[in-house]
């Protein structure tokens, strides 16, 4: 098959090579070869008839951006799935430059949850963009934590229950959130690791010394840093100071300035470094609908000015933050460069969920997921195998 050659203003990969004024190189859907542009090999490629040539010298070209912790958009709640919701959600995801989501859910009754898990499990594969599989979040929660879950359902840990489940979604269960000071959270823990399902703490009252152990049994980070955990106090410390002091998993920021203030985010930033910290959204149902009320695991909300909370407590209720907002907003806050936001971004949630072979960084043999951006991380374009799945000028 022929190549297709992208002219860029600038390239980030992801795996340290920033090149201004570059080539990325495409063929078969796969990622051939980012270059700059001196690269003999590449000119050699344009010589041949059937080479395809983009010019796109006002671009940034990123890989595409990974949300793991979402809950839904579009009016669309991932409690209540099907195809075509699917399908509408993604539609507004690539307009943030995703390529690739987890759909998070909420606590809800046995059976309930067990319908929903066999929905996932039946779905076809979505890939614009790429359904990468379900967050389970909760139910094994400790209620002083509960947020917006329902505290009727939460329940212990069981690995009977987690063999069914991985069953039930035919092997899709990538990510469960959980409280490790649980009765039986070793045993279940150890069995997430053993069936390939990343295991993030939260929802949870442990003391830093439980966490710690937690992370020996095989627990990879913590979902939604300093929200619904045990604090930082300097008598008690809690979950969140297990997770500073820790410097192997990964750590799911929500950088809104709403759910962290600012100052915690820059210092989190300082002691974590890019490579320990991952961007979400934990968006709610209500993203890309303004203002108004709506429905979040069948809690009446609001968002109002960007800000999303329950009704009845006012209580924050996910967010409606963008991926590409995450990542303009932790710029902004640390004086991190585009290139190190492009790690919490893309390149650490792949690692977390073992998708890096092939997903979260540009370079030769991976899919060719990547997205066009202007210098404000304004999203202008979203490929998916080299095909073009959003471009902004033809809405």
């Amino acid at each position: 098959m022929a190549y297709t050659i992208i002219n860029a203003k600038r390239i980030i990969n992801g795996e340290g090579l920033d090149i201004h004024e570059g080539y990325l190189v495409l063929k078969d859907g796969l990622i051939e070869k980012v270059a700059d542009m001196d690269d003999g090999e590449v000119k050699s490629l344009f010589a041949q008839e059937d080479t395809e040539i983009i010019i796109e010298d006002e671009m940034t070209i990123v890989p595409g951006m990974l949300d793991i912790h979402t809950h839904g958009a579009m009016g669309v709640d991932f409690i209540d799935v099907d195809e075509e919701k699917l399908k509408i959600v993604g539609q507004r995801y690539l307009k943030e430059g995703v390529t690739g989501f987890c759909t998070s859910t909420m606590v809800l009754v046995r059976e309930k949850e067990k319908e929903l898990l066999k929905k996932f499990g039946s779905l076809p594969q979505i890939t614009a963009p790429r359904w990468l599989g379900v967050h389970l979040e909760g139910p094994h929660m400790n209620e002083k934590y509960h947020a917006m879950m329902d505290p009727r359902y939460l329940r212990k840990p069981s690995v009977e229950e987690l063999l069914e489940n991985v069953e039930l979604t035919n092997h899709r269960l990538l990510m469960i959130t959980m409280a490790p000071e649980l009765e039986g959270a070793k045993e279940f823990i150890e069995a997430c690791v053993q069936n390939k399902v990343a295991v993030m703490l939260a929802h949870s009252n442990a003391t830093s010394k439980q966490t710690a152990e937690a992370l020996t049994w095989g627990a990879s980070g913590f979902t939604h840093l300093y929200n619904a955990m045990s604090q930082h106090t300097h008598r008690n410390p809690g979950m969140v100071t297990a997770a500073l002091l820790d410097e192997n998993t990964f750590k799911e920021l929500i950088v809104d300035g709403y759910h962290i203030d600012e100052d915690v985010i820059k210092l989190t930033y300082k002691i974590l470094g890019k490579e320990q910290i991952i961007l979400v959204t934990d968006a709610m149902p209500g993203k890309g609908l303004g203002d108004g009320e709506y429905e979040f695991g069948k809690l009446p909300c609001v968002i109002k000015d960007n800000k999303a909370f329950e009704k009845a407590s006012g209580r924050i209720a996910g967010s409606t933050l963008g991926m590409n907002d995450a990542m303009r907003n932790i710029m902004k806050f640390t004086g991190c460069s585009v290139s190190d936001a492009v790690v919490m971004a893309c390149v650490n949630p792949a690692k977390l969920l073992k998708l890096d072979k092939k997903l979260g960084s540009l370079s030769k043999g991976k899919a060719a997921d990547f997205v066009l951006v202007d210098d404000d991380l304004n999203v202008f374009a979203t490929f998916i195998d080299a095909n073009c799945v959003y471009r902004k000028s033809d809405e």
